[in-house]
């Protein structure tokens, strides 16, 4: 289809991309959830989130743009279409890569990418400045720091992601996420806190781990050395294993300290089966379908950690 003619909110749609912020956002409730049973200030535990809503989506569209100035997805993309022309292919290849960088298929010029990236950028900042001026200065810290973890991922010059740098950088960026949301409302450190991000810091790493399996040729062929490109496909389904031993053995110290976050475990099929494709390689579409179980792992996970902090503030009220 000529992308001329694309309608005004199929171009929104896929352009912005708004689902994809879900875990960003999850990650942020979960550091407020936990704040409210602290400290009820309702108006920071809803900016908060608000805020790396738009952070987001600027994340997502700087890397989409980098991605594109780069070639690393139009080869990426293009690899996919032809691997996965028959049976439910294409129905996987929608639900979880979405359909092409946005810039790549003329969705959205390079000079229009960047004034919505600036104005996405403008609003994170209006919405900052009442978190600012409630947590003071220790907030633009921590924001700057979240900020530069999430935007150098993908942009220059660091590019930590093409560096096998990209799954530390994640899984601090989400940990972080979590943390700072819950300390700049409460001002308070919490062991359970930092066991809560560090829990969903992992889950999220190991989501963009996954997803680099599914694009390694690509990354080759665009001379990216990421993580799995380094160690091979069969090394990283190791590591996957061994950081979800890691998360599991924080879901127990949770459940430890308290006995409502025995809720955790429910996601253990989730990483069971993503581990077994990637161990077993049947199928068609085995490099694929983990992708799905690890999105729906991360989701979940943070879900039920909230669903587990309600619990706490009901059974304490009663």
């Amino acid at each position: 289809m000529d992308p001329q003619t694309y309608s005004f909110g199929y171009r929104f749609k896929n352009v912005l991309r708004v689902a994809y912020t879900l875990p960003f956002v999850m990650a942020s409730i979960t550091g407020s959830a936990f704040a409210l049973t602290q400290k009820p200030d309702w108006l920071l535990a809803f900016l908060i989130p608000l805020d790396v809503f738009f952070l987001a989506l600027f994340v997502n569209l700087s890397n989409d743009y980098f991605d594109h100035r780069s070639g690393t997805d139009k080869v990426r993309f293009s690899m996919i279409d032809k691997a996965f022309e028959a049976g439910q292919a294409g129905e996987i290849s929608k639900r979880i890569y979405w359909q092409g960088n946005s810039f790549d298929r003329g969705l959205i010029s390079d000079r229009g990418g960047k004034t919505l990236i600036t104005g996405i950028a403008i609003a994170a900042c209006l919405v900052a400045i009442p978190i600012i001026i409630e947590g003071g200065i220790l907030v633009l810290i921590m924001g700057a720091v979240a900020f530069a973890l999430s935007y150098f991922y993908s942009a220059p010059p660091l590019v930590l992601g093409s560096r096998g740098l990209g799954e530390l950088d994640v899984g601090l960026s989400f940990a972080l996420i979590s943390f700072f949301t819950c300390f700049v409302i409460t001002g308070q450190f919490s062991q359970s806190m930092v066991l809560i991000a560090a829990a969903v810091g992992i889950s999220v790493a190991m989501m963009r781990l996954v997803d680099e399996m599914s694009g390694m040729e690509a990354h080759k062929v665009a001379g990216e050395r990421d993580l799995v490109v380094r160690l091979g496909i069969d090394w990283a389904t190791d590591l996957l294993l061994g950081a979800y031993v890691v998360m599991y053995a924080i879901a127990a110290v949770l459940t430890y300290l308290n006995v409502t976050y025995v809720l955790l475990f429910l996601t253990i099929p989730f990483a069971y089966r993503a581990v077994m494709y990637l161990k077993r390689k049947q199928g068609e579409f085995w490099v694929i379908e983990p992708v799905l179980e690890v999105f729906r792992l991360a989701l979940t996970q943070m879900l039920l950690v909230i669903v587990a902090l309600i619990l706490q503030s009901v059974l304490s009220s009663v």
